[in-house]
């Protein structure tokens, strides 16, 4: 693992996951992405309205922020800071 390189610009703490149990816990996710934190939140396992709202609650804060936000998958969101880039990648047929 000698080969590994540092990735430059992204604090110590790297990526934070967070798997909210209720729209209370959506602080949490605001404190860090106030902290400029890269942010992977999990909302599967959630009844559907409130895994709608927490996404929404949460894009909209990225959004005052000046972060961005990507759906990821079913459920689960990035949220980064203003200076992260987040590029989608598409993959080839063939």
């Amino acid at each position: 693992m000698n080969n590994l390189l540092p990735f430059h610009g992204l604090s110590a703490d790297g990526i934070h996951l967070f798997h909210p149990q209720s729209f209370e816990e959506a602080q949490k996710a605001i404190v860090i992405m106030k902290a400029g934190e890269l942010l992977l939140v999990n909302l599967a396992g959630l009844e559907s309205k409130l895994a709608q709202r927490l996404a929404d609650y949460l894009a909209g804060s990225a959004l005052a922020l000046s972060g961005k936000h990507t759906e990821i998958g079913k459920d689960i969101h990035l949220f980064a800071p203003p200076t992260f880039s987040i590029t989608t990648v598409k993959g080839l047929a063939g």
